[in-house]
Parts: structure tokens; sequence; C-alpha cells
């Protein structure tokens, strides 16, 4: 399917963290349970410090990418999508996006899942990405090579 990235305004915030809500609650409340307060404060800590895009399909806003630019790498801090658009590519596509800005950079692309995830640590996986550490409940990850291969 195809998709494009923008930068994220502020009017997308409400979608931002209705997505977040959305995809993200039942990860959360399974890994550390879920404080409406805390989420919205940190919610907004990372919609300021991090490259927050939109991901659209035919003009639609359909989900998120949050990127940090780190000394030793490209984070992915968040990647989201709406249901009805998750298994078609576009999660995909955007890590392949992200792989390619730190390519440019000589750097590799680092991450965190946890286990209450498992749908996105398969995908990370299949994607190329190694487990580096296991630091509970984050599995970190690391992708390093010379671009995405898909199968």
């Amino acid at each position: 399917m195809e998709f494009n990235l923008r930068p994220a305004s502020e009017q997308d915030r409400g979608f931002l963290y209705a997505l977040h809500c959305q995809t993200m609650r039942d990860v959360i409340e399974n890994t550390w349970g879920w404080d409406e307060a805390w989420q919205r404060r940190d919610f907004d800590r990372r919609f300021r410090e991090y490259l927050t895009s939109i991901i659209e399909c035919d003009g639609r806003a359909v989900g998120g990418l949050l990127l940090e630019w780190k000394p030793d790498s490209l984070y992915i801090h968040e990647l989201q999508l709406l249901p009805e658009y998750q298994s078609q590519g576009i999660g995909t596509g955007g890590i392949g996006k992200a792989i390619e800005q730190a390519a440019a950079r000589r750097l590799p692309v680092t991450l965190s899942v946890v286990p209450a995830n498992p749908r996105a640590q398969h995908l990370y996986e299949r994607l190329g990405f190694k487990v580096t550490a296991i630091e509970p409940p984050f599995i970190r990850m690391r992708y390093r090579g010379d671009g995405l291969k898909l199968e």
C-alpha cells in the first residue's frame, strides 16, 4: 500500500494521542499498568522532543512514527498504525524510511520492544533487527545493514 510521511503539526496531536491509546493501551496495561495522567504527560513530552511524523494513505492520517537522533544511532521510539492499516506493508515501509535515513549517516537503527507486544518484535526480527540486550521489561534491538531487504 502506498503511503507518505509528513512532519506532524500541532493539529495532529489529538489524532496521535488517540492512536497511542488505541494501539498501545493493552501493551502498556500488561507491562506497567495504565495511568491516564502519566500517559498524557509522557505523550506531550514525546511529541515535543522527538521527530514526529504522520503516516498518510490517500491523504488520510493512518499512523505515527517518532524518531530520535542519538550520537550512535537513529532510535525508533514509536511506530503506530490504525488497526485497519496494519499488516499491509506500511509499518515495514516506515521502518525502511528510518533505515534509509540512518544509512545516509552510516548509523544503525535501534529500538526497544516489550514482551507484551510480540507482533512488533516479530516484525522487527523479520526485517533483520537483532536483540542486543534484555533489560526487563525491554528487549533492545538493533539493525545494522546496507538497507532494508524485503522478502
